[in-house]
């Protein structure tokens, strides 16, 4: 039996009451838990009793925890996959180019502050992918979205602290060859978790 519209938004706003923050986790959870209740109705169950029935059945907290770890994983197996994009492989050399010739300018003297220029920059662009999804955005609580740059902020963050000078001299390479491997490194991370927020936004806007 199929539920009438009303129905439908006696479930919805049920979800919306149980702390489900995601619009697109609160869509799913409605349909998931209105073909649960279509299923019982044939069997001529009361609708009222069949919606407490099925969120004691259905947890929506753990419901959204589950889609959320998937997202997020998701979202990795995606930034990881750009490795093998041949157009994110070209603009990550071309921006290595630019920026590894820049802080060069300047590393044989001071490459410590070199590396603080190279670093800080980063972690401002990648900080940006979070003010450009939250801010003025009207898809900002679609968790697809908000996982894509939690991943690039995560991955900036990480690579902050195990990419240093410091720990690379046992490599043998000198500081501007280090200096470029990390512009490399940064400049991948960019270019990956950026087209990955893009897709997403992509996504929506055909949806």
């Amino acid at each position: 039996m199929t539920l009438s519209p009303n129905q439908v938004s006696k479930i919805s706003q049920k979800i919306s009451s149980s702390q489900v923050y995601y619009t697109d986790i609160r869509a799913e959870l409605t349909d998931h838990i209105a073909c649960k209740i279509e299923a019982e109705l044939q069997k001529a169950e009361d609708f009222e009793n069949l919606l407490q029935k099925s969120f004691a059945e259905v947890n929506p907290k753990k419901f959204q925890q589950s889609l959320l770890i998937q997202a997020h994983l998701n979202s990795l197996k995606a930034f990881l996959g750009n490795l093998g994009d041949l157009r994110i492989m070209v603009k990550t050399i071309l921006m290595t180019f630019v920026i590894g010739s820049f802080i060069n300018l300047f590393s044989k003297n001071t490459p410590e502050f070199a590396e603080t220029v190279l670093k800080t920059a980063f972690l401002i662009a990648c900080c940006s992918s979070f003010i450009l999804v939250l801010l003025g955005n009207k898809y900002y609580g679609n968790s697809r979205l908000l996982t894509a740059a939690n991943v690039l902020f995560l991955l900036a963050s990480l690579s902050q602290f195990f990419l240093r000078l410091e720990w690379l001299n046992w490599t043998g390479a000198t500081h501007q060859q280090l200096l470029f491997s990390l512009s490399a490194c940064f400049s991948f991370i960019l270019c990956s978790g950026y087209t990955n927020i893009y897709r997403q936004f992509k996504k929506l806007k055909h949806a």
